[in-house]
């Protein structure tokens, strides 16, 4: 089975900050989501109690702040968290991010 998602056909989500794109729902494939995201801010401490999460930084250059810890990231960097890790980011970049399982609203927790 070959699933194939295109932007065009993504939902879109935003907030100050951030915008961005869901290619697929946990409704689609529950294994695993994938968004792009426009940072131009900031996103907010969270943690997420059911996936790992996996960044791509695919233009631009930022920070992650993962348990406390600041790591700064460029192009073609990859960061992945896991699950129940609280994690914050900022900068001016282009992210794709993988959700496995796949995103679900309810697994997120904003932690301020």
């Amino acid at each position: 089975m070959v699933l194939r998602f295109k932007l065009k056909n993504a939902s879109r989500f935003s907030w100050e900050g951030l915008k961005g794109w869901a290619y697929n729902t946990k409704e689609d494939f529950s294994r695993m989501s994938v968004a792009f995201i426009e940072v131009t801010g900031r996103h907010g401490k969270i943690k997420n109690t059911a996936s790992d999460r996996g960044y791509i930084i695919i233009e631009g250059s930022g920070k992650f702040i993962i348990d406390d810890e600041e790591v700064y990231v460029e192009k073609f960097d990859v960061i992945i968290i896991p699950k129940n890790t609280p994690y914050d980011y900022k900068g001016n970049m282009k992210l794709f991010l993988v959700d496995s399982p796949a995103f679900d609203a309810d697994n997120d927790v904003k932690m301020e």
